[in-house]
């Protein structure tokens, strides 16, 4: 059985909480001139939506049996090439097709400068989504000339790290509820926020071991 972060990984845009910039830019985006094209990189916390936003930016375009997610330091040239033969062609019944790259600070240099060349020329019905920690983010690109490069091919999100306590509180009580592991009032939801630092991910751990109950 999956843990309660998986079970309630949000499946549509509404059900994203806390990250309503960055959700509005890119509904807007969708609405103006569609996601497939194009590369995002999405730059947040741990546990405040990384994943979960660029899941569903590649649902906008891929059936699930086209995503193809990767975790960085498992990336090669040699299968980077290989990926992009691939996207040449349409997914499932003419469908889009998508990549998620998860934990984007541990590309190695090799396959940055692989990516620059693949970035520049992304077929009109791929997608492509880096996710990186911020403190990765920052330390992604040091003494690494081809880094600025790979930011200025990618469409920058970075995530709300103010604000969350509450509505992240809100959200796992409703968990909690439906799982009967409630017991506390909504202060003690954003506290335990607070402690996991606004780690949403962390929080449904506690959860689940019964902290809230």
């Amino acid at each position: 059985m999956a843990n309660l972060a998986e079970s309630y990984r949000p499946k549509c845009w509404s059900d994203i909480v806390g990250q309503d910039k960055a959700v509005f830019r890119i509904k807007a985006l969708q609405e103006r001139a569609g996601l497939a094209g194009r590369a995002f990189f999405l730059s947040g916390q741990s546990g405040t939506g990384k994943t979960s936003i660029g899941r569903l930016i590649a649902s906008e375009v891929a059936s699930e049996w086209d995503v193809e997610e990767l975790d960085a330091g498992a990336l090669s040239v040699s299968s980077l090439k290989d990926i992009e033969r691939g996207l040449s062609f349409k997914g499932m019944n003419g469908t889009g097709r998508a990549v998620i790259v998860n934990e984007a600070h541990g590309l190695r240099k090799d396959v940055i400068r692989q990516l620059l060349v693949s970035l520049e020329r992304i077929p009109a019905h791929v997608v492509w989504i880096f996710t990186s920690t911020t403190e990765g983010t920052d330390s992604l690109f040091e003494d690494c000339d081809d880094a600025s490069p790979l930011l200025s091919r990618c469409l920058r999100f970075d995530l709300s790290r103010r604000d969350l306590a509450r509505p992240f509180a809100e959200r796992a009580k409703a968990i909690a509820e439906k799982e009967g592991l409630d017991g506390q009032p909504i202060e003690r939801y954003v506290k335990l926020l607070q402690s996991c630092r606004n780690n949403l991910r962390a929080a449904l751990q506690a959860i689940e071991a019964g902290d809230m109950a």
